[in-house]
């Protein structure tokens, strides 16, 4: 029985540590550079800016008739809303080289598939 009392307050310290790392520190700045994979609300993730990425983060491009795969190229999309629904895409863009993300104060949220990470240029 001692062993199962610690194996639960092991597993309770565990859930513990995990929630709170996932908890942003209060007051924390906003991401710069943006990571090149992730979801990203404006405002508390990321500032309002125009930002620009080297372009794709894959270590090969796969061609098929002289035209880049989906899985080669960056992609970005704005949203007017704070989630991924693809009826409130902004904008969107993809590429394998660099390109600008306009992520201005009425877009809420950005997303980015696959890039190298963005630096905000103003």
């Amino acid at each position: 029985m001692p062993l199962k009392r610690l194996c639960r307050a092991a597993a309770g310290l565990v859930a513990v540590v995990a929630v709170g790392a996932s908890v942003p520190p209060a007051g924390a700045d906003p991401m710069d550079p943006i990571p090149g994979n992730g979801f990203f609300l404006v405002g508390p993730d990321i500032a309002p800016g125009l930002y620009r990425t080297g372009g794709s983060a894959s270590p090969f491009g796969v061609w098929i008739n002289d035209v880049p795969t989906q899985d080669s190229m960056c992609a970005w999309f704005t949203y007017s809303t704070p989630d991924t629904n693809k009826d409130h895409v902004v904008a969107t863009n993809m590429s394998i080289g660099p390109m600008f993300a306009n992520i201005n104060s009425t877009v809420q949220a950005f997303e980015s598939r696959n890039c190298q990470p963005w630096t905000r240029v103003t």
